[in-house]
C-alpha cells in the first residue's frame, strides 16, 4: 500500500487542476493509478470514436460540449513517483455547476411523469435518478474518501478522478460494462435491488422482470457482433449495504480493435436507462429535468492490447469547491411503488454520505 500521506498528493494534484484517475478493482487490494503529466484528455463527441484508443475513459450519460467523452492518456502510472508542481500556478476555471436537488414531493412528481407511461405500455422500464446537493466540510478531503471508500467497498469499482473539464468525481460501482483480456470478455446484467437486513434475501416478480429485461437486451446487443455468450444467473450479489441481481455474460472477442462500437451498442443499458432503449433515452433527457452529466455513463481502462476494465458510473458524487452532488436511480416498471422507489433511491445515497471523511 501506498504511505499513509498518499491522499495529499491526490488532494494536491485536484487542487493544481491536473488530469487523473485512481481506481480500484473490486477484490484486489491495492489501488491503480495513471496521470496524465501534460496537455488535456482528448475528446470525443461519439462512443464509436473510441475504437482502436487505449486509455482511461471517462463517459458522461450523454455526450455534450461540457460533458464530453474523455481519454486519459497515461504517463505515469505509480503515485509514489509524482512530481507535485510547485510554481503555485493557479488551477483552472471552476467546473462548479447547479443541480437542482430533490426532496420527496419533487421526486413524486417526476415519479408520476415516468410511470403513467409505462402502465400505458409506451415503455417496457424506466430509469428515473435524481440527485441531492450537500454543503462541503471543508476538512472533506477527496483524496481520504477514496482510501476509505476502498476499504469498505471491498467488491466494488471504486474511484476517483479529476479532469479540467469534467471536475472532481468520486463512486463506488458494482456493475461491470465490458471487461475483457486478451479474447476473454464480459459484461453483465445488474438489476434488481433489496435493502436486506438478513443473509437471507428474497426477490419478488418487479425485480425479477426488470432483471430479466436487461439480461435480454445484453443478449440482443451483443448478438449483432455475432456473439453468443455464456449465461450464469441470475445469482444475488451484495454492494455496501445494498443487495443486487446479477447475471453474467461471458464471450471470445478474437478482434478486440473495435471496443468502442460494442460500448456504443451496449451503453445506456436499461440499468441505467429503460426500454425501448432509443425512445426511453430521449424521454429520459426531455423529461428527467436535470443533467446527469457522468452519472450513469461510463469509466475505466480501455486498453484492446492488454486489459480493459469498463465500469457503469453508478453511486457516485460529484465534488465541488463548495458542495458536493450525489446521484441515484432506480428503474421503474409499471408495477413499481412511489414509496419503495424513493427509499431505494435513499439507500444508494447512502452509500457516498458513507465515505465522506
Amino acid at each position: 500500500m501506498i504511505a499513509e500521506n498518499a491522499y495529499h498528493i491526490l488532494d494536491a494534484l485536484i487542487e493544481q487542476d491536473k488530469s487523473f484517475a485512481i481506481y480500484r478493482l473490486p477484490g484486489e487490494s491495492s489501488p491503480r493509478f495513471v496521470l496524465q503529466t501534460s496537455g488535456v484528455p482528448a475528446c470525443f463527441d461519439d462512443i464509436e470514436h473510441l475504437n482502436g484508443h487505449k486509455g482511461f475513459v471517462i463517459a458522461p450519460f450523454r455526450a455534450r460540449e461540457n460533458s464530453p467523452i474523455m481519454l486519459i492518456q497515461p504517463d505515469c502510472t505509480d503515485l509514489a513517483e509524482v512530481v507535485l508542481d510547485t510554481t503555485g500556478n493557479e488551477p483552472g476555471e471552476s467546473t462548479n455547476r447547479k443541480n437542482k436537488s430533490e426532496g420527496k414531493e419533487d421526486y413524486s412528481q417526476q415519479f408520476l411523469r415516468f410511470h403513467e407511461p409505462l402502465v400505458n405500455g409506451e415503455f417496457e422500464k424506466l430509469v428515473l435518478s435524481r440527485n441531492k446537493t450537500i454543503d462541503r466540510e471543508e476538512s472533506f478531503s477527496p483524496g481520504r474518501s477514496f482510501f476509505y471508500a476502498a476499504e469498505k467497498y471491498i467488491y466494488s469499482y471504486v474511484y476517483l478522478f479529476h479532469t479540467p473539464l469534467s471536475g472532481t468525481w468520486i463512486g463506488s460501482t458494482p456493475e461491470i460494462l465490458l471487461s475483457g483480456i486478451g479474447n476473454n470478455w464480459k459484461t453483465i446484467a445488474l438489476a434488481g435491488t433489496r435493502f436486506p437486513n438478513s443473509e437471507v434475501v428474497s426477490w419478488d416478480e418487479k425485480n425479477l422482470s426488470e432483471q430479466e429485461l436487461v439480461s435480454s437486451y445484453l443478449l440482443q446487443q451483443l448478438s449483432a457482433f455475432h456473439i453468443s455468450p455464456e449465461r450464469n444467473g441470475p445469482y444475488t450479489v451484495k454492494a455496501g449495504e445494498l443487495a443486487h441481481l446479477r447475471t453474467d455474460f461471458s464471450f471470445k472477442l478474437p478482434k478486440t480493435t473495435a471496443l468502442g462500437s460494442i460500448l456504443k451498442a451496449l451503453h445506456p443499458t436499461p440499468a441505467v436507462s429503460g426500454l425501448p432503449k432509443d425512445k426511453a433515452y430521449q424521454f429520459i433527457l426531455e423529461n428527467e429535468g436535470y443533467d446527469r452529466l457522468y452519472y450513469s455513463g461510463f469509466l475505466g481502462m480501455l486498453d484492446p492490447g492488454k486489459e480493459t476494465n469498463i465500469y457503469v458510473n453508478l453511486r457516485c458524487m460529484h465534488i465541488q469547491k463548495s458542495s458536493l452532488t450525489l446521484f441515484a436511480g432506480g428503474g421503474l416498471l409499471a408495477s413499481s411503488s412511489l414509496d419503495e422507489e424513493w427509499e431505494e433511491t435513499e439507500q444508494k445515497l447512502r452509500t457516498m454520505l458513507g465515505i465522506l471523511k
